[in-house]
């Protein structure tokens, strides 16, 4: 009598404790999008780049590849759905501009983020891809900075954000 009462006492017990234990909380270990660029990001090295046809430094991580273009206005650079745009427009070269980069942004629905008298910040979506971009007038010239990406990338591209954000030629 005395064992069985022990062992119901115990088997009491260890249901008690078991069943106030919390739970471990699962862990998803799928890498999204999101988590592959963050990833490639914080393992990337920054490349300084000089564009002679373009008169810009830019600096860019190294996960994104530079796209050769015979375009002499815009330099390009690319991993798998993130791309970070550089163009410029020149204003004393005769290149018809009726409307400046950030009206067309306005045109094709992107939202005014901010502006000033030397630039402006836009963001919005072009098809699949949303995109977050600055353009700077810097009297002589529009440089237009633009990263696209797809939404799955919404958190892991906020460092590439402040890079188009903070960017000064």
């Amino acid at each position: 009598m005395k064992k069985v009462f022990g062992l119901s006492l115990l088997f009491s017990v260890l249901f008690i404790a078991c069943g106030n234990r919390q739970q471990l909380k699962s862990f998803n270990n799928v890498i999204t999008g999101d988590d592959s660029i963050a990833i490639e990001l914080g393992n990337s090295d920054t490349i300084h780049y000089h564009s002679e046809a373009l008169g810009l430094d830019i600096s860019y991580p190294s996960y994104l590849r530079h796209q050769y273009l015979d375009d002499d206005q815009m330099e390009v650079f690319m991993t798998d759905d993130v791309s970070l745009s550089f163009m410029v427009q020149y204003l004393d070269r005769g290149e018809d501009i009726f409307r400046t980069p950030g009206q067309q942004l306005m045109g094709m629905g992107a939202e005014l983020i901010e502006a000033t008298d030397d630039y402006s910040i836009h963001q919005g979506t072009e098809g699949d891809l949303e995109y977050y971009g600055k353009v700077i007038d810097d009297s002589a010239r529009f440089i237009t900075v633009i990263l696209r990406y797809n939404p799955d990338h919404a958190e892991g591209v906020e460092p590439l954000k402040e890079l188009v954000r903070t960017y000064m030629p």
